[in-house]
C-alpha cells in the first residue's frame, strides 16, 4: 500500500519514541511501532514485510534529509538540454528506426522524457512502415495500361464496376493470422516508406485447372444473373490453373472477351494485389475478424469464414465503399505511373 504523509510521520514518531538506550547505544524495535500504528489506523490492512520496509526506508530518509519526502532531483535525469537534444537528433539521423528504449539508454534519459523531447523539441512522430507487394520495373507500364483501360471502361458505364467480378484464393491456417504493427520510423513528416515482400511465401498446396473449373468457376457462374453474364467483367490473376487454354475457353463461353486475365486481350498485371478488393479488403477483413479467438477445427474455421462473408454481404454501404476504393486505387496507380501508391492512401 501507499502510506500517507500523516502515517509516515506517525511511524517516525512511534519508532523513535519507543527507542531504548542500552549501554549508551539507542536500540529501536519494530514491534511496538507496529502495535501503535494498528491502534491509530485500524482501517489499514498491514502486510508485515511491506510495513517493515516502509518504516526502514522512511527512517533512513529522515536521518539523511530530516524529511520523509524524496530528495529533490532523485531518479534519472530529466533535463532536455540543447546538448542532449542535438545528440538525440544525430542518433535519429543515423538510424530513424531507433526504438524509444534504445534511445533512452543512449542519451541516459527516462523513456517519458525521450517522448517529450522527440515531440516537443524535435517535433518528430512515429510512423508505421507499410509492407507491400514487391514490383519489378517491367510491371509499371502494364499496371499503368490496365488502370487506364479499366477507368475508361467504368467511366462510360456507371454500372459496370458493380458487375465486375474480382476473384482470388487465400490460405487460411488454423494457427491464425499475424497482423504486424510494430515497425515505426521517427520523422517530422510521414516518410511514406514501404517494405516490399514476395507475393508467394513457401507453402504446400495444389489447385489444378480441372479443380478450378469444376469446383470454383462452375458453382460461381451458376449463381450469376443473365445481365451479369451478358455485361459483367471477370477478373482473375495469372495463376497457371487460371490461364490454361481449357480454362480460358470455358470462361469465354460465358464472358466472351470481357475477361481480365493473363493470356487475354485485357491483361491483368502480375504482382498487383493492391488493385483487387479480394487482396486489399476481403482477406484482411475476414482474417482480422475470425482469428480473434483460437479456432480448434477445420469445420469451425469454415463456419467462421462463411459467417463473416454473410455479414459483409448484408452491408451494402461497406461494399459501396470497397468499389469506390477500387476506382480510387486505379486513379492513384495512374498518377504514380504504375508504381506503388498505397503509402499515399
Amino acid at each position: 500500500m501507499v502510506y500517507t504523509s500523516e502515517q509516515k510521520a506517525f511511524l517516525l514518531e512511534s519508532y523513535f519514541r519507543n527507542g531504548e538506550k542500552v549501554n549508551g547505544v539507542w536500540k529501536y524495535s519494530i514491534q511496538p511501532c507496529l502495535e501503535e500504528f494498528r491502534e491509530a489506523f485500524p482501517e489499514v490492512v498491514i502486510v508485515y514485510e511491506e510495513f517493515k520496509n516502509t518504516l526502514h526506508r522512511n527512517v533512513n530518509l529522515f536521518r539523511g534529509t530530516a524529511s520523509t519526502s524524496r530528495k529533490e532531483g532523485s531518479g534519472r535525469p530529466t533535463e532536455r538540454t540543447e546538448e542532449v537534444i542535438h545528440a538525440t537528433q544525430e542518433i535519429l539521423e543515423q538510424d530513424p528506426k531507433t526504438s524509444i528504449r534504445h534511445l533512452s539508454q543512449q542519451v541516459e534519459l527516462s523513456v517519458g522524457t525521450c517522448h517529450k523531447l522527440l515531440r516537443k523539441d524535435l517535433h518528430v512522430y512515429p510512423y508505421r512502415v507499410q509492407s507491400v507487394q514487391e514490383l519489378q520495373p517491367v510491371d509499371f507500364p502494364r499496371r499503368l495500361q490496365y488502370c487506364q483501360w479499366f477507368l475508361d471502361n467504368i467511366a462510360n458505364n456507371n454500372e459496370l464496376l458493380e458487375k465486375t467480378f474480382f476473384t482470388d484464393e487465400a490460405w487460411f491456417h488454423l494457427s491464425g493470422y499475424t497482423n504486424s504493427q510494430n515497425m515505426r520510423i521517427w520523422a517530422t513528416e510521414h516518410p511514406h516508406e514501404i517494405v516490399e515482400e514476395p507475393l508467394h511465401p513457401e507453402k504446400i498446396g495444389t489447385l489444378t485447372a480441372v479443380r478450378y473449373r469444376e469446383e470454383i468457376l462452375t458453382p460461381f457462374i451458376e449463381e450469376l444473373h443473365d445481365d451479369e453474364l451478358r455485361e459483367g467483367l471477370f477478373q482473375q490473376d495469372g495463376a497457371t490453373a487460371h490461364c490454361t487454354a481449357e480454362t480460358l475457353d470455358f470462361l469465354r463461353t460465358f464472358f466472351d472477351d470481357r475477361i481480365i486475365s493473363r493470356n487475354t486481350a485485357n491483361d491483368y498485371p502480375p504482382r498487383s494485389c493492391d488493385l483487387t478488393p479480394c487482396d486489399f479488403y476481403l482477406w484482411p477483413r475476414i482474417k482480422n475478424s475470425i482469428f480473434v479467438t483460437p479456432i480448434p477445427t477445420i469445420d469451425e474455421l469454415r463456419r467462421r469464414i462463411q459467417q463473416k462473408i454473410n455479414e459483409i454481404n448484408e452491408n451494402p454501404l461497406e461494399l459501396t465503399n470497397v468499389l469506390n476504393s477500387v476506382r480510387r486505387r486505379c486513379v492513384m496507380c495512374v498518377e504514380q505511373q504504375g508504381r506503388h501508391f498505397q503509402q499515399f492512401l
